[in-house]
């Protein structure tokens, strides 16, 4: 399991043993002939797997764990928590989630300019596959503000013109979401009325 303590993104999860979160990344793509198989590329494709990993690179410097944030934000139990402590003048709630998974698809674009080569576009297709322990999160003021330990193992696959490519890894939980100073779970006008509703008193 990763319990490493740096910032996980999408492309330190494809780049696991490298400094540069691009080289395994351009290794794989590079390998897979990927880009020779897009129409109107053709051989000129492998001319391009430097710049078409970098800009994946950068696409994929997202922290993992948001789609579990996002989700989390639909939860029935945990928005009924959020609103029965918004006023904050409460104990907190305790919400208990079974496990779960959650899926997040993508479809990153690149453009590719290659001198005498017409433009051409490359579709990927990204999928993100969560699997979460049970957990006990706690809410509090109308924000998520805490959750016990767990594992998540996580799913990644990245696919385009007949190639396909998974990496799986297991992490903490703790490594993937970051609440700092909680995770609003309810619509910002909640919170703005609330403010103005405190600043009238």
């Amino acid at each position: 399991m990763n319990t490493s303590s740096h910032r996980v993104t999408i492309a330190s999860h494809f780049n696991q043993t490298a400094p540069d979160t691009s080289a395994e990344l351009n290794d794989l793509i590079t390998r897979s002939k990927v880009l020779e198989s897009v129409p109107d590329l053709g051989p000129a494709g492998r001319l391009v797997s430097a710049p078409v990993t970098r800009a994946l690179a950068a696409t994929f410097d997202r922290d993992l764990g948001d789609p579990i944030l996002w989700a989390w934000r639909t939860h029935r139990d945990l928005k009924e928590a959020a609103s029965a402590t918004l006023a904050g003048d409460g104990p907190p709630e305790y919400v208990t989630l079974a496990e779960h998974e959650i899926s997040s698809i993508h479809h990153p674009e690149v453009d590719v300019t290659v001198d005498q080569w017409p433009p051409a576009r490359i579709t990927f297709d990204l999928t993100l596959r969560f699997t979460l322990e049970a957990l006990l999160l706690t809410v509090q003021g109308g924000l998520l503000i805490g959750l016990s330990p767990g594992v998540c193992s996580v799913d990644v696959a990245l696919s385009a013109h007949g190639f396909d490519f998974s990496r799986s890894a297991k992490y903490a939980l703790q490594e993937l979401v970051a609440l700092h100073t909680g995770l609003r779970l309810l619509p910002a006008s909640a919170y703005a009325e609330l403010a103005r509703s405190e600043g009238v008193g």
